[in-house]
């Protein structure tokens, strides 16, 4: 049984060469970890929103219930972005983190000043721009990790 034609030769001695793996440094990790982890959250926050006025406020509860779950439904691929680490999906939340804060600020000039939704609008868009950085210094880290794998310093 054991000379079975069928059975996979064993693996030969040796590392294959894939086989290295790449530390990644916190400084990288942690401001990516906090960009999706603020994104799983205020996606959790706007579907609670959501449910809420879809089943609080009868007259205009289904619109804004809505628009709140049209938001969530924009947060969680983002927040999937960011966990796989797609530079795309980091330079599109970055861009809405600036036109949210650049509304904030609209808003604020224009008399409507709401301090909690600047700090949220201005943490929103630092964590974004720390993110984004992360994102494409980790992209840098593994090119150059590939061109020079260990063993050929």
């Amino acid at each position: 049984m054991d000379q079975d034609p069928y059975r996979a030769a064993p693996p030969l001695p040796g590392r294959p060469v894939d086989s290295w793996v790449i530390e990644i440094p916190g400084s990288i990790t942690r401001p990516i970890k906090y960009m999706w982890l603020m994104l799983s959250v205020l996606s959790a926050i706007s579907l609670a929103a959501a449910l809420v006025l879809l089943f609080a406020i009868q007259r205009h509860g289904p619109f804004l219930a809505a628009g709140l779950g049209l938001t969530t439904c924009m947060y969680v691929p983002l927040a999937i972005g960011i966990y796989k680490r797609i530079p795309l999906v980091a330079v599109g939340t970055l861009i809405i983190s600036v036109i949210g804060l650049l509304g904030a600020f609209v808003r604020a000039a224009m008399g409507d000043v709401s301090v909690p939704a600047l700090v949220v609008s201005a943490v929103m868009t630092l964590v974004s721009v720390r993110g984004t950085i992360a994102i494409y210094a980790f992209h840098r880290l593994v090119a150059e990790a590939r061109r020079r794998p260990p063993g050929q310093e």
